[in-house]
């Protein structure tokens, strides 16, 4: 039998022999600190650079919509402006003014102003004033400097019904005639020997002024049933247009040269007016302006048409568009 002394070391090494790992038991040494300011920098480097990202998507995004809104309002005012244009001169069944009369009481009012004169001038389908406003209608807020004034005249594209209180014009192949009243002229059969049609009178220009504060806008006289000229804004944005006239002066049906619309070939009266000399087409001249400054400066210089005017340079923060286009006539 073993003695007690010799048995108590064979049990401990047994007991070390037999020992286990205990879970969860073991030691793991933390981030030192220049490992943890290592891992802070990239992790800012990395947010910085998502930062810049977001930054430079959310500044093209703005331009781009702000590209695309001045890309829809010039647009629009061409959609306007171009149809309005081509029609100019149209007259229904006739297509000359001298043949259209004008009866008595038919009256057209602008602000409570006699206009009739101005606004009937139809053997004038198109007229235009050169950096100035001289329409017999008050401007909306005020004329912009240095724009120009486009006036069209004709009858309606479509024909339409005859409606009391609306200027109109009956025209058949040999003549045709003013009316107000919503009654068939004497001499004048009913459709479809004879036409119906809506007379429009359209005055455009640039004014200082908008439903949008702070913007300047086109707008246009437009002659709305009563006999009334209203004020009717087409886009705020607008702030500057210039006009001129395709000109056919030796009778040939082609447009010999453009003209500002003060040029002495168009201008009745002066030394070198052409009375054989026919209006063709209109090149319009259009800058339109965003409403928000942006963080850029519209270093562009703008060269107008009309050689009377110096470039424009704007140093504002607002973008701009530049539209240039020539719309020919249908009825000259």
């Amino acid at each position: 039998m073993p003695s007690p002394s010799t048995s108590k070391p064979l049990l401990r090494h047994a007991a070390v022999r037999n020992a286990r790992p205990i879970p969860g038991d073991g030691r793991q040494g933390g981030f030192t600190l220049v490992e943890m300011m290592i891992s802070m920098a990239i992790g800012l480097v990395l947010i910085l650079g998502a930062v810049t990202i977001y930054a430079n998507g959310r500044q093209n995004f703005q331009t781009f919509e702000s590209v695309a809104r001045l890309q829809d309002e010039a647009r629009f005012a061409l959609e306007v402006m171009a149809p309005d244009i081509r029609l100019a001169g149209f007259w229904g069944r006739t297509n000359e003014a001298a043949f259209i009369d004008v009866p008595a009481g038919i009256d057209v009012t602008c602000a409570g102003a006699d206009v009739t004169d101005w606004a009937l001038a139809l053997d004038a389908a198109v007229a235009a004033s050169d950096d100035r406003y001289d329409l017999p209608c008050p401007a909306f807020g005020a004329h912009r400097p240095d724009t120009d004034v486009l006036v069209l005249r004709h009858a309606s594209g479509q024909p339409t019904i005859l409606r009391p209180g609306v200027l109109q014009v009956q025209s058949n192949r040999m003549s045709g005639t003013l009316l107000n009243d919503g009654e068939l002229p004497a001499g004048f059969d009913p459709a479809p020997a004879t036409a119906t049609h809506d007379l429009q009178v359209h005055a455009y220009y640039v004014d200082d002024r908008s439903s949008v504060g702070g913007l300047p806008s086109l707008r246009r006289m437009a002659l709305v049933p009563g006999g009334l000229m209203q004020d009717e804004e087409i886009i705020p944005g607008v702030e500057n247009m210039q006009v001129q006239l395709g000109v056919d002066t030796d009778e040939d049906g082609d447009v010999e040269r453009y003209v500002d619309p003060d040029h002495d070939i168009v201008s009745p009266g002066a030394a070198g007016y052409l009375p054989t000399a026919r209006i063709l087409a209109v090149r319009l001249w259009l800058i339109v302006r965003a409403e928000q400054p942006e963080a850029m400066v519209d270093d562009a210089v703008y060269f107008p048409p009309d050689a009377d005017l110096p470039p424009l340079a704007p140093t504002d923060k607002r973008r701009r568009m530049q539209l240039a286009t020539t719309i020919f006539l249908r009825n000259q």
